[in-house]
């Protein structure tokens, strides 16, 4: 009890619970949006919509890998209060990422004439989607600088404001009769504005004294990052996109409901980590002991997923038609395996962003064996749902165990 209360009232408590209320709120709301497009849309433009939005979520890769690494040097920086270079890290990185994200986004005009054919969507919905690739490079930086900066409850409002106007809009054009159009055209305004307002929260920067500094090894060091990111938004979304190219349009809509709420616990439990990675880091630095903080990071996880997959096994048929009504309800057998898979997905992003906090993930290249098991277990099994969803839980089984071996061979 001791433990648990110690646990609670320590800044990985403190910051955990901030983000975990906060994250989980706008996981609720985003969430909603998933919910509230599953009812109006119907199964086969539901679909077509969930394949856009994982392609955001892969779009965000940059995302986690810029915010880890801005968050990891700001947290340095922090420590020593050194706000000039701070600043002058969060100025440089936007002038960069605003570079980089255009001519990612030019080159994203072939992928898109590609993807469109490859996946029966039309072609100006992926070309608007790709539009946040802005927001993958830009929203990180100043989000990284918040997090570095343990500023939990103003990097939860950035989020919160986002969530809001994406529910808002993204319903509100779908109800005028815009459709999938209205829908992601919404999502894609709420994405805009959080970038804004994640920008404005760090404004107590903007009158620090700029200080340059170099920041030496940055790209090299931010490789496992990236891959690790890579790895896991790609085994997150890939599934409800391969879905769309191996089912029919009806039963694809109806997979990516199934799919979605295994995400609910993966998303409900990410707070965790983002909590812990700054204050790891920090103990690292420090040369003081970290592996308690996993620990204790990892028992929270744990129960967490434990919890979700209990309900999701005794309740399913009736989560299904709450959330998402009746049309759905014939994936209710299902949702258990949805469950466990992302539990062990949340398990396995835990574990690696653990290893990057303390310079412990060892070549990070191999990670995409895990990536390259899936994308095999779903070409090869994908007959039927159940042989679908069996690969997807099998391959994330495979990830969380291999995961345990990658920051085993140095300890802080």
């Amino acid at each position: 009890m001791k433990m648990i209360k110690k646990l609670f009232l320590s800044e990985l408590g403190i910051g955990a619970i901030v983000l975990f209320i906060t994250m989980n709120f706008v996981n609720l709301l985003n969430f909603l949006i998933h919910f509230s497009m599953g009812r109006l849309l119907g199964p086969e433009d539901y679909g077509v919509f969930a394949v856009l939005m994982s392609l955001i979520f892969i779009y965000n890769i940059p995302t986690e890998a810029i915010q880890n690494i801005i968050s990891r040097y700001t947290s340095t920086f922090n420590l020593k209060k050194q706000n000039g270079r701070i600043k002058f890290l969060m100025n440089t990185s936007l002038k960069k990422a605003l570079i980089f994200s255009w001519w990612i986004f030019v080159l994203s005009v072939i992928f898109a004439l590609f993807l469109s054919k490859f996946l029966d969507i039309n072609f100006w919905l992926i070309l608007i989607t790709n539009l946040t690739i802005f927001a993958s490079f830009l929203s990180p930086v100043a989000k990284g600088v918040l997090q570095g900066r343990k500023k939990f409850g103003l990097l939860g409002n950035s989020l919160l404001i986002a969530s809001l106007l994406k529910l808002f809009f993204a319903v509100s054009f779908v109800i005028f009769g815009f459709k999938v159009f209205g829908a992601i055209i919404g999502v894609v305004f709420g994405i805009f504005a959080g970038l804004i307002f994640s920008i404005y929260f760090n404004k107590d920067l903007f009158t620090a004294k700029e200080k340059r500094t170099s920041f030496n090894g940055i790209y090299l060091k931010s490789i496992p990052y990236f891959n690790s990111m890579l790895v896991i938004l790609f085994v997150f979304s890939l599934d409800i996109i391969l879905a769309k190219r191996f089912f029919s349009a009806d039963l694809a809509g109806k997979y990516a409901v199934l799919s979605m709420l295994g995400k609910i616990i993966f998303l409900g439990t990410i707070a965790v980590s983002k909590a812990m990675f700054p204050i790891t880091s920090e103990s690292y630095d420090n040369h003081k002991e970290s592996r308690w903080l996993f620990k204790k990071s990892f028992l929270v996880v744990s129960l967490l997923c434990i919890i979700a997959v209990a309900i999701y096994a005794l309740f399913p048929e009736l989560i299904i038609k709450i959330l998402y009504g009746s049309r759905y309800a014939d994936m209710a057998p299902y949702l258990i395996y949805s469950g466990i898979a992302l539990s062990f997905l949340s398990l396995s992003n835990l574990i690696l962003i653990y290893g990057l906090s303390t310079n412990q993930l060892r070549k990070s290249p191999y990670l995409f064996i895990f990536l390259a098991i899936e994308i095999a277990l779903f070409y090869f099994f994908h007959k039927t749902i159940l042989e679908y969803i069996l690969a997807f839980m099998v391959s994330n089984i495979i990830m969380f165990i291999g995961s345990l071996f990658f920051i085993k061979t140095k300890r802080n």
